[in-house]
């Protein structure tokens, strides 16, 4: 194990490790308990004033706002399941929102602040002279939701790092994917079909996605970072159109790929699926050349499959 775990820092991995209390619809971990534990009536009430808020998509702010001065008070498993809760109505919400960003006249105003992706919520404001485009930048904001840009289109996305004020309260597998989704958030891997990213953080997020999946079989959110692997390790293992891991005319394996193949392997795969994997591949690939061969090739297609059938 510490020499698994040595190769995990240099990945940017974590081990992901705790106790579990199973509740209806999924498991949750315990984590670390707010300073002062809320007495069981105090945290029922907490809940059901979140509750009441939380249902109706107009007061999703208030929940949100609610949650985050309130949450201490909660203990750990409420503060888990509404926590939880919280993301569901964000998600369930952001198609609906998004209608309010997509007329021309919004689109216009935005484009015409020259917004980047990297702006913070202060800067963003600053650029927004539009008095009613800057009350819907707020809202965006409020309900839980940042502004990203793709081919001149600006449309709202979640937020996963505003979910991390709520780490200290909440489970451990819970709070361990509220990084994953962050990271991905914050930092997208991949843009107009090219990994954008360099090879070594794809291959640790892979390996931090697989990790979370078998540290944590029962978790409620076990199924949605099972979804987010499907789509990295392919990445991993061919890469995207625009930033292919094989040449497209030689066939050859990137060496900064392979290179990140070896770094991450250096202290051994221990038990993580995704290393492993690679563990296997190396192989093949110093038989082949770090070409793309047929028998390459099957491997590949072999583990994709299995894993995007999921």
């Amino acid at each position: 194990m510490k020499r698994l775990q040595k190769t995990l820092a240099k990945t940017g991995r974590a081990v992901l490790l705790g106790a579990a209390i199973t509740l209806a619809g999924g498991t949750f971990t315990a984590g670390a308990q707010p300073v002062s534990a809320a007495s069981a009536a105090d945290a029922q009430a907490v809940y059901n004033q979140f509750r009441k808020y939380v249902s109706n998509p107009s007061s999703l702010a208030q929940a949100r706002k609610y949650l985050i001065n309130h949450i201490d008070e909660a203990g750990s498993w409420y503060a888990t399941v509404m926590t939880l809760q919280l993301e569901n109505a964000q998600k369930a919400e952001l198609g609906r929102f998004s209608e309010k960003i997509y007329p021309e006249r919004v689109q216009k105003v935005l484009m015409e602040a020259d917004i980047t992706n990297d702006l913070t919520y202060t800067q963003l404001l600053q650029r927004i002279k539009d008095t009613g485009v800057r009350r819907l930048i707020e809202e965006t904001w409020d309900k839980g939701y940042k502004l990203e840009s793709s081919e001149g289109m600006y449309y709202p996305v979640m937020h996963y790092e505003g979910f991390k004020v709520f780490k200290p309260y909440i489970g451990k597998d819970i709070s361990a994917y509220i990084d994953i989704m962050a990271t991905e958030s914050n930092k997208p891997a991949t843009f107009d079909a090219a990994v954008v990213i360099s090879w070594d953080e794809l291959v640790g997020r892979a390996a931090i996605m697989s990790d979370f999946v078998q540290d944590y079989p029962k978790s409620n959110r076990n199924a949605a970072v099972k979804e987010e692997l499907s789509y990295t390790l392919p990445m991993v293992l061919l890469g995207a159109d625009n930033t292919p891991a094989y040449d497209y005319e030689t066939n050859e394996l990137d060496p900064e790929l392979r290179r990140a193949y070896d770094d991450v392997l250096q202290e051994g795969p221990g038990d993580n699926k995704v290393l492993n994997i690679i563990a296997k591949l190396i192989p093949l690939l110093d038989a082949s050349g770090n070409k793309h061969t047929e028998e390459v090739s099957a491997y590949l297609e072999q583990v994709v499959e299995s894993y995007t059938e999921r």
